[in-house]
């Protein structure tokens, strides 16, 4: 699930006493294993590069990768599953939806934590709709949940406290293949030499 086309994307929102803030990153990657058989039996790990969180303001971005995040010191948020609990009997089928909650182990400023997360598959046979952005399988992982900021050792400034809540909501949008591509400008190691 990594994309050079810089189609996937984590998308962070706050919303303090006087102002919404909204980040996004589109630097995220990773991979996931799901048994077509048995989809809630997830495993898979990801990281982003939290430089590159953009709200659309300069100002806010400094606030956001540095007085928040320490971006320079902590450059890379990672978060890993490993959900084996086979309960669902509910098989991935071309095109339908199927949703669980497993819980997700974050690692954000050098703090360690679990939190439980919502996650949707999406799972289509590769076919001339699909190749428009991969080619291959595709499997389309979305995925929600809360972040306690003080959980993580992020503290707001006192100057900033209307400005950002203590709690956001994240989001995660994500798009693999079961085999390279043959476009080379999705290729995850670029154009490879003969």
């Amino acid at each position: 699930m990594r994309d050079l086309g810089q189609r996937n994307l984590v998308l962070i929102s706050s919303e303090g006493l006087v102002e919404r803030t909204v980040a996004i990153s589109h630097f995220i990657s990773g991979w996931v294993e799901v048994n077509p058989e048995s989809p809630d039996s997830i495993n898979g790990e990801f990281e982003m590069d939290v430089r590159t969180l953009d709200s659309g303001s300069e100002l806010k971005n400094m606030q956001i990768r540095e007085q928040l995040l320490s971006a320079q010191e902590f450059p890379i948020a990672k978060v890993s599953c490993n959900s084996e609990t086979g309960k669902d009997k509910t098989k991935l089928s071309d095109g339908k939806p199927f949703s669980v909650k497993v819980n997700c182990d974050f690692k954000i400023k050098n703090t360690s934590k679990s939190i439980p997360v919502s996650i949707k598959l999406t799972y289509f046979k590769e076919n001339e709709e699909t190749r428009q952005r991969l080619t291959g399988n595709l499997l389309k992982l979305s995925a929600s949940w809360d972040l306690d900021l003080a959980s993580f050792g992020i503290s707001i400034p006192a100057k900033s406290s209307a400005l950002f809540a203590k709690s956001v909501q994240v989001s995660a949008d994500l798009v693999g293949t079961d085999r390279l591509p043959n476009n080379a400008l999705s290729l995850p190691e670029g154009i490879k030499k003969k």
